[in-house]
């Protein structure tokens, strides 16, 4: 059960961590940002404490992001696929069996 905590808690490190990077924001400007000490963050980063989860989808939204997009199994790759999900959910049933039946068949 442990194992499981702390890599749901590592996923959480991760994702923030990235966010942080691509928005251009240290550990210490996002603690700011929130309202927290300066090393905030870098507790956090560290696994020396849980954010809890108000803290951490203010601090997603101060990275520009959302939590549909930090959830995204391929965080990387959300744009284009959601771009994708997109268009596919505007196309006619026939046209999405098309394109189902079109992947299938790819190899």
């Amino acid at each position: 059960m442990k194992k499981n905590i702390t890599s749901k808690r590592q996923f959480l490190i991760d994702r923030l961590g990235y966010l942080r990077t691509r928005a251009n924001l240290s550990a210490r400007e996002l603690s700011l940002r929130l309202d927290k000490s300066i090393a905030y963050i870098a507790k956090f980063d560290n696994g020396d404490f849980s954010i809890p989860a108000e803290m951490l989808l203010e601090a997603i939204e101060i990275c520009e992001s959302t939590p549909e997009e930090f959830f995204w199994e391929d965080i990387a790759k959300y744009k284009e696929q959601k771009e994708l999900l997109t268009a596919f959910d505007k196309l006619s049933d026939e046209s999405k069996a098309t394109i189902k039946n079109l992947i299938k068949n790819m190899k």
